[in-house]
Parts: C-alpha cells; sequence; structure tokens
C-alpha cells in the first residue's frame, strides 16, 4: 500500500448540497416576501382602475 499521499478527508457532498439548497431556499424566499406588497397594490390599482367589458359600437357582429 502506497503511504506517500496521506488520505485527506473530502466534506461530504451530501452536506455541501443541502448548505447550497438551503441559501437558494432563503433567497428565494426573501424576493417572494418582498415582492408580495407590491404585487397586492399593483392588482388593487388595475382592478380599480379596468372598466368593465361592454360592447363597442363599431362591433358589427349580429348576437
Amino acid at each position: 500500500m502506497n503511504s506517500a499521499i496521506p488520505a485527506r478527508r473530502r466534506p461530504k457532498t451530501g452536506t455541501m448540497t443541502r448548505i447550497v439548497l438551503l441559501i437558494s431556499f432563503f433567497i428565494l424566499a426573501g424576493r417572494l416576501l418582498f415582492i408580495i406588497p407590491g404585487a397586492i397594490e399593483h392588482h388593487q390599482q388595475k382592478k380599480a382602475v379596468t372598466p368593465p367589458a361592454t360592447l363597442s359600437t363599431s362591433d358589427t357582429r349580429q348576437p
């Protein structure tokens, strides 16, 4: 057995994957929490401004 190269212990890929996924989840959750108030306000403004759909006088189709 060749003992010239010492066996170094590498960090397990499972723990590294968990750390990366956890960081990604925190970034995603933070972005969602940051965006939600603006999206709600935009939805309310759009709902208040949009008039109900009516038939225009230039519509030539017969019902």
